[in-house]
């Protein structure tokens, strides 16, 4: 008896520890996503591992280029008695620090301008960090060489920065740039309450919170890519009347337009002249055509980007939705005033 007593608190007091940490845990959220009096959080979720799997392939794409100017065997290769003369040219290019930071500022440029999920701005920032790294080592060559020729003793062997090495760089930007994409992954978090959707989003120093009714939603919308046909999951998007989930994309082909005065019809111009510069009028309308479109926005901050269990997470809004909407709401008291 003294021992079964004994032993009764004890177990007690194990069974109940899982309750206070869910409970601990459920009041974190419920502070997170600032919920109200009675809201019940039914479902919460975040982006997969894999979501932005494009940040990674550019992480690869950087470290392969930082290896291409640092790797000394392909410069042995290209420098070879044996190799050609443009063997010997392309290694000449691949040895200049300018010409890696243009092509990595074409890299920065021509990822900004895809307007794709890694399009954003604090990837390019990182990307033009990357660039121009390099740099500090040119302007001190530059500078001493400059120096070098009123102050001897300075030498124009080198600078006072050592030599860029651009495969502790590679490895270096590459590696955060990994590690912040994992870190910009957790950043976003989802809910799904029993009143609202909700869309929380911390990373570094910004913060966003978006709060949408039920009753407000007009359409719930699934795309899956390839890649997360493959691997499991999907972009859960939210429409609105007001206009959230909806974005206008301009869709064409923009070509350079010539000078003014190039296509500009004068008087003196001959019939033959005019006719001509109609012609490249037109084509130029033609290339430089336009359309704008309404499409649905992939935003990570106002959708269910990417998430697993999307099926769940899916008919679980579909649900809430029509328990909220009009018709729904139509029917019931219908149903009420029938039984009445």
């Amino acid at each position: 008896m003294t021992e079964e007593a004994t032993d009764a608190p004890a177990a007690a007091k194990e069974a109940s520890a899982p309750a206070v940490e869910e409970k601990a845990a459920d009041t974190s959220l419920e502070k997170k996503f600032r919920t109200i009096p009675g809201e019940e959080i039914l479902r919460h979720t975040r982006p997969s591992f894999m979501a932005f799997a494009g940040y990674y392939v550019l992480a690869m794409v950087m470290m392969g280029l930082h290896w291409l100017f640092f790797n000394d065997n392909l410069a042995g290769l290209l420098t070879s008695e044996d190799s050609s003369g443009f063997a010997k040219l392309l290694f000449t290019f691949l040895a200049n620090d300018v010409t890696f930071m243009g092509i990595m500022l074409a890299l920065t440029w021509f990822n900004r301008m895809l307007n794709i999920n890694t399009s954003n701005r604090w990837l390019t920032f990182w990307l033009l960090l990357a660039s121009i790294a390099p740099l500090l080592v040119v302007l001190d060559n530059w500078l001493t060489a400059i120096v070098g020729d009123s102050y001897p003793s300075i030498g124009t062997d080198g600078g006072l920065l050592p030599e860029y090495n651009h495969l502790i760089a590679g490895a270096f930007f590459s590696g955060m740039l990994v590690l912040l994409t994992a870190y910009y992954q957790r950043s976003f978090h989802y809910a799904v309450t029993s009143d609202a959707v909700i869309f929380d989003h911390r990373f570094l120093l910004v913060r966003g919170h978006r709060r949408i009714l039920f009753e407000k939603i007009s359409e719930v919308g699934v795309e899956r890519s390839m890649l997360g046909t493959m691997l499991g999951f999907a972009t859960i998007s939210l429409l609105t009347d007001s206009g959230i989930g909806l974005t206008q994309e301009t869709r064409g082909v923009a070509a350079v337009a010539p000078a003014p005065e190039a296509v500009q019809t004068n008087e003196d111009d001959t019939n033959a002249e005019k006719a001509g510069k109609s012609v490249v009028r037109r084509l130029l309308g033609l290339m430089t055509y336009q359309r704008t479109v309404t499409t649905a926005s992939p935003d990570p901050k106002i959708c269910f980007f990417n998430v697993r269990g999307w099926q769940d997470t899916e008919e679980l809004l579909n649900e809430l939705h029509m328990r909220h909407s009009q018709s729904s709401q139509l029917s019931e008291l219908k149903a009420a005033l029938t039984q009445d």
